[in-house]
């Protein structure tokens, strides 16, 4: 499907830096053929506001019948579902003998703060009122995959686009269900999971010995991960090589998204419709826990952990093949299947509804990186290698020469313009007083140009320095090596290391703290007979405290941030009763400083 003055065609392009997949031990679920899945799939409507209709069976679908239903309106969902319905659906379980190894340690609550494990439990009790996948689901698509979707013989769907001065190859993946929640703890669960990794080549430098073009950067499909922290560089230290072609990308247990580097990651999700409520939370966490520093590990929201391990099956180089299917803008299922691919549960968060395909987002519009994948991850603005850099910093070069001399002859035009204006006149005569705004422009041409002298230098003096071999990013003097991170504003890493003693102490205290927490809230609401509810609010969030600190090693830093508090709060109890003592003391304590600062000047004088 290549282009007939394309060398080398699509296939052997993608053949060529596929990747390989490794999984986390105990994981179900693997990319399967969408064709298998199609055939063992009943295909329902879901108009706004009504209630899901059949409209074929299982057995009558496939992927002719999807290229031709280009439906996926606002106002009619389809939806693909290949797990049994109803009572049958909740029946349903894994033979023990079939289930996957378990998944050996780590704790997500007590990865994380007291809020965000309240925050939780409030989110798996919203479930009850949101459309969430029903109980059994799992179980039943995981018996589909072994009996009918062979997961022995996994596949990727390819393509490549020819973009400018790029070569991208697209690989995406078809897994029949997302267990992340019912099996490994995550926020999330649905039938079906699109992933997807891109790999971007250099279109327009020197091919190596066997014709192909060099690889400059890839992108994992991730959680939150937007933009410029999609990708990284062919040469970051983050990034694992099979044979110096293949990126290894470390899937997430029940989730599927990729990581770079194997390990557990904490990922704390804000809920969308709270707005600021945790911004605030999260001001008021950092002050008085010390662990709470890393806001990328400890924020307030929905806390969850990627299992994202590399321990158990791989697929592509060196572990199990992988079967290629060739898709572009043309492939039938792709281009007319605007629906989703797995039930439709009519989640309004999106959490737990069913994806739709490659080319198209859940409200049938276009995905970005299908219609744009150079722009989705910020490389628009990229140059694919030090000589396209070189070629233009020389174009920009010439552009910045030829608006500076403009620039010249239009300040100076326009001073001897003011100077005709203004001669013979009084200073303050209303004919020069209405020169201010041509005074103005001429002040923003002077500025205009030293701007464009400061761009200029910058580019003179980074001409002839040697470029990064995989391509340049902005941030740094153009022709110079910013470093494989430069262009990350935040770089996801996985969680360190705790010590098996600490680890179950925290895992211990995350299984009895939420508990805890409305068990406070009750004897805080409860009259109780000579105590006020706000000392016992304070008492049980000052004790939540101490022991959370405690739990994580940090029990002497928190009871000192408690005592600042404290300190704060009798501060402001007398400012409100008696506001002439704090003000009083507030001028002599000013009066000390300012008379230490005046003394300590003289001196030095």
């Amino acid at each position: 499907m290549g282009d007939e003055d394309s060398p080398v065609d699509d296939l052997e392009l993608l053949r060529a830096f596929e990747p390989a997949v490794r999984f986390t031990k105990g994981e179900y679920f693997y990319p399967v053929s969408v064709d298998r899945y199609v055939q063992r799939a009943a295909l329902w409507t879901a108009p706004e506001g009504d209630e899901s209709t059949l409209v074929a069976e299982p057995g009558t679908v496939d992927l002719d019948v999807l290229a031709r239903r280009g439906a996926g309106t606002p106002e009619v969902v389809e939806s693909l579902s290949g797990v049994v319905t109803g009572a049958e659906r909740r029946r349903v379980t894994i033979p023990h003998a079939a289930r996957p190894p378990r998944l050996q340690g780590g704790s997500r609550l007590a990865a994380v703060g007291l809020v965000a494990r309240l925050v939780d439990a409030l989110n798996r009790v919203s479930l009850v009122f949101r459309g969430s996948v029903p109980g059994g689901s799992a179980a039943a698509s995981f018996l589909l995959q072994r009996d009918h979707l062979a997961p022995d013989e996994p596949t990727y769907y390819g393509r490549v686009v020819r973009d400018g001065s790029w070569i991208v190859c697209q690989y995406w993946f078809f897994y029949s269900f997302n267990n992340w929640r019912s099996g490994f703890g995550g926020v999330n669960e649905h039938e079906a999971d699109w992933e997807q990794v891109t790999v971007y080549l250099d279109g327009v430098g020197e091919a190596d010995d066997v014709g192909l073009p060099a690889p400059r950067w890839v992108v994992f499909s991730a959680h939150d991960e937007t933009g410029d922290d999609l990708r990284r560089r062919w040469d970051d230290p983050d990034l694992s090589l099979v044979d110096g072609r293949h990126p290894v990308v470390h899937a997430g247990a029940g989730s599927h998204s990729g990581a770079y580097l194997a390990g557990d990651y904490l990922i704390s999700v804000r809920p969308p419709s709270w707005g600021g409520f945790f911004e605030g939370v999260r001001k008021v966490a950092r002050v008085l826990t010390p662990w709470s520093v890393n806001a990328n590990r400890s924020g307030v929201g929905l806390p969850y952990v990627d299992y994202a391990r590399g321990d158990g099956r791989v697929i592509g180089p060196g572990g199990d093949p992988w079967r290629r299917d060739v898709i572009d803008e043309s492939t039938g299922w792709v281009h007319g299947f605007r629906g989703l691919w797995g039930q439709d549960t009519r989640d309004r968060l999106g959490g737990e509804r069913g994806p739709a395909g490659p080319r198209y987002e859940r409200d049938g519009t276009i995905r970005e990186s299908w219609a744009d994948p150079i722009g989705w991850a910020g490389l628009a603005k990229v140059a694919p290698n030090p000589s396209v850099e070189a070629a233009l910093v020389r174009d920009r070069t010439a552009e910045l020469e030829l608006r500076l001399a403009t620039l010249a002859e239009e300040i100076d035009e326009g001073r001897r313009g003011l100077e005709r204006a203004a001669a013979g006149l009084a200073p303050a005569s209303p004919a020069v007083r209405a020169l201010a705004d041509e005074e103005r422009r001429v002040l923003d041409l002077q500025m205009e140009r030293a701007r464009r002298r400061d761009e200029l230098s910058v580019l003179e003096a980074s001409a002839g320095k040697p470029g990064a071999e995989s391509g340049t990013d902005p941030g740094a003097e153009s022709g110079a090596d910013p470093g494989p991170h430069a262009h990350l504003r935040h770089r996801q890493t996985p969680l360190p290391p705790v010590s098996a003693r600490r680890s179950r102490v925290l895992a211990g205290w995350a299984v009895v703290s939420t508990p805890v927490i409305l068990y406070a809230a009750g004897l805080v609401i409860l009259p109780t007979v000579g105590v006020s509810a706000t000392l016992m609010a304070m008492f049980w969030l000052v004790f939540l405290l101490l022991v959370e600190g405690f739990a994580r090693g940090r029990f002497l830093a928190t009871l000192g941030r408690v005592v600042v508090a404290a300190a704060v709060v009798v501060g402001l109890y007398f400012l409100v009763s008696d506001w002439r003592v704090i003000l009083g003391w507030g001028f002599v304590a000013a009066a000390v400083l300012l008379l230490v600062v005046n003394v300590r000047d003289a001196f030095r004088r």
